[in-house]
């Protein structure tokens, strides 16, 4: 343990020494290394961070959740909630797709904003990791979204910031749109189908009824009373006017129950269809955020970067470091050569 322990403050003794042997050199370069690093810092253009704050909406229904007073989940009214994980990631992806991002790119010239050669080789690729440094997107642990935006203009960062959450849940809305539309597309072909087909078995009732049937098995019941009634009281021309009735009943009689039996069934489908038609069409129609703001962008009156004291710090360590290292390196080398 002894030994040892001489051996590393020996060890330690000559690292000293030949610092002191080298100091002028290393003084000389670590100065060097502060000053550029003190005039490349303040060359470098601080850039300032606004940042929005948003919660996703939940995806429900607008018609279940508005129109419904039943329709209540274990959070309450779905449209009031938050959204949770799963809304998170994917307002998250929307805020990152490429579409976005041309779009910013549309709105505010960035490529000309950020000095990119929009004729250069790889532009849009140049673009793209700009802004991706320059727009960053990440969820909260409390599933919220959190939007940081970095320019030289502060105005323009709390502007770009505001705006580009905008657009995201402008590009969520049409999406929702999209599907929706076809959504409502086919339910209201599928009602208007039912519908008619409705129509026409009413239709067909009608003209059962300008032949004498309307209530086929009160009728029945009725003229087969009436009929033996008449035999009884031998009033035979009577009981054969009732018994032609009732061959005329007797022959659409099997129609009209069928009739009446579909469309029992085909209205209760219909009253179902049709909720789900104005629930379509009101998901269609609805004009609601696809987000809650929490907090809105404001022009920062403090640049987030650069830090020059790290800058300065790490450039100036750095280069003394590097010089002892590549000391020691080339005297050894002579050494052994």
């Amino acid at each position: 343990m002894g030994k040892n322990k001489y051996k590393s403050d020996f060890d330690m003794g000559n690292v000293i020494k030949y610092i002191i042997k080298r100091f002028r050199i290393l003084l000389t370069v670590t100065l060097l290394a502060f000053l550029v690093s003190v005039v490349v810092s303040y060359m470098i253009k601080p850039k300032y961070r606004s940042t929005v704050i948003l919660f996703p909406t939940s995806p429900a229904s607008v018609a279940k959740s508005i129109m419904s007073t039943q329709y209540v989940t274990s959070r309450g009214a779905d449209i009031l909630n938050f959204g949770l994980e799963d809304e998170c990631d994917q307002l998250l992806q929307i805020l990152l797709s490429r579409e976005l991002k041309d779009s910013m790119n549309a709105r505010y010239n960035l490529m000309h904003h950020y000095g990119i050669d929009t004729k250069g080789k790889y532009a849009q690729t140049r673009f793209y990791e700009t802004f991706d440094d320059n727009f960053r997107f990440r969820r909260s642990p409390y599933n919220s979204i959190i939007v940081n935006v970095f320019d030289v203009d502060p105005k323009l960062a709390a502007e770009m910031a505001n705006e580009v959450v905008r657009l995201g849940d402008s590009l969520f809305s049409r999406m929702i749109y999209d599907f929706c539309s076809k959504a409502f597309e086919v339910i209201k072909k599928e009602y208007e189908d039912l519908d008619s087909l409705i129509n026409a078995k009413e239709k067909r009732l009608i003209e059962l009824a300008s032949k004498g049937v309307y209530k086929y098995d009160v009728q029945s019941k009725e003229l087969t009373r009436a009929y033996y009634k008449a035999l009884q009281s031998g009033k035979i021309q009577l009981a054969n006017e009732i018994n032609q009735k009732m061959k005329s009943i007797e022959k659409y009689g099997v129609e009209y129950s069928g009739l009446k039996y579909d469309l029992r069934m085909l209205r209760n489908q219909r009253s179902a269809i049709h909720y789900k038609f104005t629930e379509a069409r009101a998901a269609l129609e609805q004009k609601l955020p696809n987000k809650f703001i929490v907090e809105h962008a404001v022009p920062s009156d403090k640049k987030a970067w650069p830090v020059r004291s790290i800058i300065v710090i790490a450039s100036t360590l750095g280069a003394f470091l590097f010089t002892l290292l590549s000391m020691v390196f080339f005297d050894a080398l002579k050494r052994y050569l």
